[in-house]
């Protein structure tokens, strides 16, 4: 390995941010969705005792289509463009 001289950067293998909030938001009719398909896998598809599990699954489906998604970081887009940058290929 070269000693650093001043002004230069040592190289990286990747640079990428991990984004935390995207982890961290769960889909609210999910475990909704989930007692329906065993409520389907206990009595069969359309059985009448699912019919107020669909109906909420349908409510909660309905209102989370309406929420706009959280807009997606561009960090590691300006990342991968300052990448070549800071490791230049010799």
């Amino acid at each position: 390995m070269k000693p650093l001289t001043k002004g230069t950067v040592p190289p990286l293998p990747r640079l990428r941010v991990r984004n935390q909030v995207a982890k961290q938001q769960a889909n609210p009719c999910l475990v909704i969705m989930t007692q329906m398909l065993n409520c389907w896998a206990s009595n069969g598809e359309g059985a009448a005792t699912c019919g107020d599990l669909e109906l909420q699954l349908k409510q909660c489906m309905n209102k989370a289509g309406k929420i706009p998604p959280p807009p997606k970081p561009t960090l590691n887009y300006h990342a991968s463009r300052l990448l070549p940058k800071i490791h230049k290929k010799k």
